[in-house]
């Protein structure tokens, strides 16, 4: 068994399974902490991409999956360097064992994807990556929560807008919900984190403060955790049971239907619809049950 020992983490490499535990100091990202430790099988691997960085930075090693087995990637997907599991760096003094481990893993990978008997669990592997439920995220807005069936965004936070204080609570169950996005901040904009419903698109409220699909995080508050929130959610998805079937056999509900309606209505009186726009949706809607 290879070890290699990097900022905030060890990794241990059998011919199976790479065995990242995480340390627990001050120091550490609260993402790291939260999750405790992670596996990740040989099988999945892609690629482990080396950087050497220099004296001040010290290297880096990132574990590339395959396609579609990254819980992290869906979330952020345009934040490649985002904090994740997957990246373990290290001081310059320890590049060439963390370059050997490297090329270990390369090797390891390569050969467990050649032997792999049927196909791998996407959600098995996804699952190994993420928190186990129940996860709660806060932020200076107010929380997020999610017990295995369902978010909940409740806004009663100090930094909540008037909008969102009113409304209080939201709650989406995990089979209504296609994905939840991640987005960070960037230079003097909130970070945010977005439910994404299935079926009929809606568009996004003019701001954050009026978007009952999002929890934001002002600064590095809450940012760690709504990004892991947003990976464990897509992590569960895979396995999220169809929603019961209307007459006419489509998946929803009339309990899911109607909040769309009224989520239509508010977003109507907003501006963001047209009359017309408003009543077709609502008639593509109504004739679902």
């Amino acid at each position: 068994m290879e070890e290699l020992r990097g900022h905030h983490a060890l990794w241990r490499i059998d011919d199976e399974t790479v065995r990242i535990r995480f340390d627990s100091g001050r120091k550490v990202p609260t993402l790291f902490k939260a999750l405790g430790g992670a596996e990740v099988p040989l099988a999945a691997v892609r690629e482990a991409d080396f950087y050497r960085g220099d004296r001040k930075h010290g290297w880096r090693l990132r574990l590339d999956l395959l396609p579609g087995l990254d819980p992290y990637t869906r979330p952020a997907a345009t934040a490649r360097d985002a904090l994740t599991p997957l990246v373990l760096s290290g001081p310059h003094d320890t590049e060439l064992v963390a370059e050997y481990v490297a090329d270990k893993i390369r090797d390891l990978a390569r050969y467990a994807r050649e032997t792999l008997a049927g196909d791998l669990d996407r959600t098995e592997v996804a699952r190994a990556l993420v928190a186990r439920p129940p996860v709660q995220a806060r932020t200076a807005e107010g929380s997020a929560s999610f017990d295995g069936e369902k978010v909940r965004l409740q806004w009663d936070g100090w930094l909540a807008s008037t909008a969102k204080e009113k409304e209080k609570s939201r709650e989406y169950r995990l089979a209504e919900i296609e994905s939840v996005d991640w987005h960070p901040q960037v230079d003097v904009t909130e970070g945010y984190m977005r439910v994404v419903l299935r079926g009929v698109t809606l568009p996004e409220a003019t701001s954050l403060e009026n978007d009952f699909f999002t929890l934001a995080s002002h600064g590095s508050k809450g940012a760690e955790e709504t990004f892991l929130m947003a990976a464990t959610v897509n992590a569960y998805i895979g396995d999220a049971p169809a929603a019961p079937a209307l007459e006419g056999g489509e998946p929803g509900g009339a309990e899911e239907v109607f909040a769309k309606i009224r989520e239509l209505g508010r977003l109507h009186a907003e501006g963001l619809l047209t009359d017309q726009e408003f009543a077709d949706k609502k008639a593509e809607l109504l004739g679902r049950l």
